[in-house]
């Protein structure tokens, strides 16, 4: 699992570094503050000292008391929730993986790469999405939608793979006529704030594009 996150990170223009143990994760965050941390509450080996969530929390909270940066915690669906000394979201086990990357989009914003803008700003923590002097709210959905549009930018994304990721179907049926239906509400959103709805094009029996 922290090789597919870390690959799934990587791949949407995130830095990462990861470690095989809380023993070794304190060892090395002190020379190497992240801009976020994703930490697995179970299933994780203990380092040669034992260390385990409950003492590698409290370090967090002793070492970085009120500069501790974002934190998600990945815990097992139906597991007690433990006492975090450092508050983060929590996402449960199994999950699809657009979700840790939601939650770092929200605490972190949308990871640039090679420092090319796409002209927008995408607040998911509100659903608001902003431009220089206009902004628009956007549903659940087109927000989701939006979201993953851009971390895939330059890709085309055809709709059977937009409604598993996005909408979390496994039945693809019908899945044109609904994707497309969204982004027509999103180009329209990206208009009014834009002045144009050129970001999201349509390739031709393929799907859709983000372009910046």
């Amino acid at each position: 699992m922290r090789a597919t996150v870390g690959d799934y990170l990587r791949e949407r223009g995130y830095d990462t570094s990861s470690a095989s143990d809380y023993d070794t994760a304190m060892e090395v965050l002190p020379d190497n503050l992240p801009g976020a941390l994703v930490v697995d509450v179970q299933g994780l080996p203990r380092g040669e000292s034992g260390t385990n969530f409950a003492q590698f929390n409290q370090w967090l909270a002793s070492n970085y008391a009120g500069t501790c940066p974002p934190t998600v915690y990945l815990l097992h669906k139906g597991a007690r929730r433990p006492h975090f000394r450092v508050e983060g979201a929590v996402i449960k086990k199994p999950f699809p993986i657009e979700a840790l990357g939601e939650a770092l989009r929200e605490r972190l914003g949308h990871p640039r790469q090679g420092g090319a803008s796409p002209g927008i700003e995408l607040d998911l923590a509100t659903n608001t999405l902003r431009g220089e002097d206009r902004e628009e709210h956007l549903t659940n959905i087109e927000a989701t939608l939006l979201a993953y549009l851009m971390e895939h930018r330059g890709e085309i994304l055809h709709p059977r793979e937009l409604l598993v990721d996005v909408w979390q179907y496994h039945d693809a049926a019908g899945a044109s006529t609904l994707v497309r239906a969204h982004v027509s509400n999103l180009r329209r959103k990206l208009r009014n704030v834009l002045g144009t709805a050129d970001q999201i094009q349509t390739v031709r029996g393929k799907g859709y594009r983000f372009v910046a």
